[in-house]
């Protein structure tokens, strides 16, 4: 007996959750026009009593001189059972009382859930403004640390030309230029995440951008690089920075497929993947020059 009441009391409970779940999927409109017609039916229930079985009617409607009045007092006394005014000026009796307190629960339920439904939708438009600014943020940081990458280059290829060696800031410039290559390379995939937030976009013009940044950061390591062996600095044979450049190779390579794999647009990823190939070509002739 015990384990059938259980069964009876959640098939109960899962009745009234999936019912509360398909109020929660209405539009707002659908709430509101849900509302009004239970109003308008529960009105329709308090003056039909009220006609017909006055001792079970709300008091007051009775001695409305007509019936169309009658039905707008039932009407009034419905709105304000719904809203939970209670002026007192029409009090249930007998069969209304429980009428009134079935529309109360119903019309709270609704007015709740609309309420709930609003304030949703309000945080979910404040969160996609905290995504779309976190977007923003993301994008310009990427685009500020290949800039910033590209003027390390500079630093270094000024200072090749004019002194024909590097100093120990520029060799750590240079790893750290090649660390932070990898990193920024590793954030391009996250604005193709397949999640349902949908937290990053990237148009087309923005992919372009984020391209040409790329491209232009790659092309001016492989003018480094190219500066390097013509001013006889044995670049290759520091094996940090070597060791940094491998690895930033190594994600360009694994990165770009997986970058024109997921972009909806077609860009020309050739030019990144023979730009990269250029470079590992001259670590490889220089590590064999060294070898030599």
């Amino acid at each position: 007996m015990s384990y059938n009441k259980n069964k009876y009391m959640n098939k109960k409970h899962h009745t009234v959750f999936r019912i509360i779940d398909r109020l929660t999927q209405l539009s707002y409109t659908a709430l509101l026009l849900l509302w009004l017609f239970l109003a308008i039916c529960f009105a329709a229930a308090y003056f039909l009593l009220a006609v017909y079985i006055p001792v079970h009617g709300p008091t007051q409607l009775q001695s409305d001189p007509t019936l169309g009045i009658m039905f707008l007092d039932s009407l009034y006394y419905s709105i304000i059972t719904a809203t939970s005014t209670g002026y007192g000026d029409i009090v249930p009796q007998g069969y209304s009382k429980l009428l009134a307190s079935i529309q109360s629960i119903m019309a709270l339920l609704i007015w709740a859930i609309f309420v709930t439904k609003l304030v949703s939708y309000r945080q979910e438009e404040a969160i996609k403004e905290v995504h779309r600014l976190t977007f923003e943020d993301v994008f310009h940081n990427l685009r500020e640390g290949f800039f910033i990458m590209r003027k390390d280059f500079d630093r270094i290829i000024e200072d090749a030309q004019q002194n024909g060696t590097l100093t120990e800031d520029h060799w750590m410039d240079l790893v750290i230029a090649y660390r932070q290559g990898q990193s920024l390379l590793q954030e391009i995939p996250d604005f193709y995440a397949d999640d349902d937030q949908h937290i990053y976009t990237l148009d087309r013009r923005r992919e372009q951008i984020l391209h040409e940044s790329v491209h232009r950061t790659l092309h001016r390591l492989n003018e480094m690089l190219n500066v390097l062996s013509r001013c006889d600095v044995d670049w290759a044979s520091h094996e940090e920075s070597m060791t940094e450049l491998k690895d930033l190779m190594k994600v360009v390579d694994e990165m770009t497929p997986r970058w024109q794999q997921e972009s909806p647009y077609t860009e020309p990823f050739e030019d990144i993947l023979h730009l990269n190939s250029k470079i590992q070509a001259q670590a490889q002739q220089a590590m064999t020059n060294k070898s030599n």
